[in-house]
C-alpha cells in the first residue's frame, strides 16, 4: 500500500494546478481521499471525486496528473474550462452534403 502527501500538501498543490477552484481533500476510512473542487466566490461544489488512491498522491508528480484528470472532468461536467472564452460552436455543419444522384 503506497503512503501519500499529507492532505494540507495535496491541496497545496491541487490549488497551484488547478486555479481558480479551491479544494478541500478529505481522507477515508478505507485510505483512499475525497478531493472537493469549489469556486471561492459562493462556495458551491463544482466537482467531487471519491476514491482517489494513496498511490495517486503519494508525490508532486503524481498529483500534476490527477490534477490535469480534474480538469477535464470539471471540463466535461461544466461545459468550459475555468475561464476560457467561449467558443462559439457551428450551429450547422461546414461540409456540404453529398448528393446520392450523382454516385457511382
Amino acid at each position: 500500500m503506497g503512503t501519500r502527501l499529507p492532505p494540507s500538501k495535496i491541496e497545496a498543490i491541487l490549488r497551484d494546478h488547478l486555479h481558480p477552484y479551491r479544494c478541500e481533500c478529505q481522507p477515508q476510512l478505507d485510505n483512499s481521499l475525497s478531493v472537493r473542487l469549489y469556486r471561492e466566490a459562493g462556495d458551491m461544489d463544482e466537482l467531487t471525486a471519491i476514491g482517489i488512491s494513496p498511490e495517486q498522491c503519494r508525490d508532486a508528480a503524481n498529483l500534476v496528473r490527477l490534477a490535469q484528470e480534474l480538469r477535464i472532468e470539471l471540463h466535461a461536467t461544466s461545459g468550459s474550462l475555468f475561464d476560457e472564452p467561449h467558443r462559439e460552436e457551428p450551429t450547422h455543419s461546414t461540409v456540404p452534403p453529398v448528393d446520392a444522384s450523382h454516385s457511382a
